[in-house]
């Protein structure tokens, strides 16, 4: 009875009637979804979003990629491995907009020769061999190397180098690789982008934790300064804590914050204030970079000019 009302909610000025209720942000097959009771009326109408062969999901709360995934390799695509942008983006690289799941790129999975099949809307299947695999989340995913050299044919020399950076990052816990690993794989690819790969490589960096903070120091280095430190640790003596410098040049003690949407939250700004009220104890000059700097950098350089002949002459 608690299950038939639970799958069950009247449809408002119909008298006997009940509307099956589909729980959101999951993918159902098309035969999941007739076995529910849900029309095929409704599986076509407006209010069903079709994600991969036979599968769909509310159009008002949607499944996420994870589960659009899951689905994908193990169901409709069976024993097959993420790939691609999609193994990028579960990996947690910084994908431009347009190459993610929510900007209408499609899944994409790769399989044995054998197992051989066609691609479909929002679905693209590879055919390649003899590729590693791992384990992510409960997903089968390329190794993540692999996964760079396909995203090199893709992407920009600096946002290849952005998400060459991300799995070397500091704030990654599982799955980190670190980049010098990464140049020492890619000399032993080979295939289209492999160069893209390995230019890229060579300019990333441990220790960056955000694309933002990569195209900052790609900049900086471009205009002539010299390399920032990435993520420098600087100890709270009276608080008994660690910070950490998203750029820095600690010979100098210039620190270089990059201030994105959510350091204007109260909570950010209340930690980004006694960060900084800890660096001005140590001596430290503070510059804070926005989106907005790394387009014209003009006022920004000037500013870092004027501090580093301060540190030159003290």
């Amino acid at each position: 009875m608690g299950d038939r009302a639970w799958n069950e909610n009247r449809v408002p000025g119909s008298a006997g009637r009940s509307r099956v209720s589909v729980p959101p942000k999951r993918v159902f097959t098309r035969q999941g979804l007739r076995r529910m009771g849900v029309s095929e009326r409704r599986i076509s109408s407006g209010e069903f979003l079709r994600v991969l062969p036979g599968c769909y999901t509310r159009r008002d709360a949607p499944a996420d990629l994870r589960a659009v995934a899951r689905t994908a390799h193990r169901r409709v695509v069976p024993d097959s491995v993420l790939c691609h942008v999609t193994a990028a983006e579960l990996l947690g690289l910084p994908l431009p907009h347009q190459h993610s799941w929510s900007g209408g790129a499609a899944v994409h999975v790769r399989v044995e020769p054998k197992a051989k099949r066609r691609s479909a809307k929002r679905l693209v299947v590879h055919v390649r061999t003899g590729r590693p695999q791992i384990r992510h989340d409960g997903l089968v995913l390329d190794w993540p190397v692999d996964v760079l050299l396909d995203l090199a044919a893709l992407l920009s020399h600096d946002e290849l180098v952005a998400c060459v950076d991300a799995l070397g990052s500091r704030m990654r816990d599982r799955l980190r690789l670190p980049v010098e690993t990464i140049r020492i794989e890619a000399q032993s690819l080979r295939g289209p982008g492999v160069r893209a790969l390995r230019a890229a490589a060579a300019e990333a960096r441990d220790w960056v934790d955000s694309p933002q903070e990569t195209r900052t120091r790609l900049m900086l280095r471009r205009a002539g300064y010299a390399e920032p430190m990435t993520n420098h640790r600087v100890w709270d003596g009276v608080k008994r804590k660690a910070y950490y410098l998203d750029l820095s040049y600690p010979e100098r003690r210039i620190a270089i914050e990059y201030d994105g949407k959510h350091h204007f939250t109260p909570e950010q700004a209340r930690k980004d204030h006694g960060k900084d009220a800890t660096l001005h104890r140590g001596g430290w000059t503070v510059l804070r970079i926005l989106a907005e700097d790394l387009e014209d950098p003009a006022s920004f350089f000037a500013l870092l000019d004027e501090a580093l002949g301060n540190a030159g002459s003290s």
